[in-house]
């Protein structure tokens, strides 16, 4: 793992395996993000973070590798604001889309 740090944010990405997007990565290079993530936060001492990750141009990704955020929101002013347009779901729609995607999980995997 490589890792930079400043005050704001710490990032982080797997050296030996290079993908622009993490749906390209193989899953054993994914195992160890969680709990480093969780090592970073505590290592800052910040009890309220996001973890940040995105994938392609129109999700604000500006390097094209897989990397991970550590973002410390110290207050509601600082760190991260999160704020998109949210849909409203009736709950018929939300188990017509539960069952769509747990019937992909469940498939074999083909990629995007």
């Amino acid at each position: 793992m490589s890792q930079a740090r400043s005050p704001a944010t710490s990032c982080w990405r797997r050296k030996h395996h290079h993908a622009e997007k993490m749906h390209e990565l193989p899953d054993e290079y994914l195992q160890d993000v969680l709990p480093l993530a969780k090592r970073i936060a505590i290592a800052q001492g910040i009890p309220n973070y996001n973890i940040l990750q995105n994938n392609g141009r129109i999700a604000h990704q500006e390097v094209p590798h897989v990397h991970f955020h550590v973002i410390p929101k110290p207050d509601e002013v600082e760190g991260l604001g999160v704020g998109w347009p949210a849909k409203v779901m009736e709950k018929v729609e939300l188990q017509k889309a539960f069952e769509e995607i747990s019937a992909k999980l469940n498939a074999p995997q083909s990629g995007l």
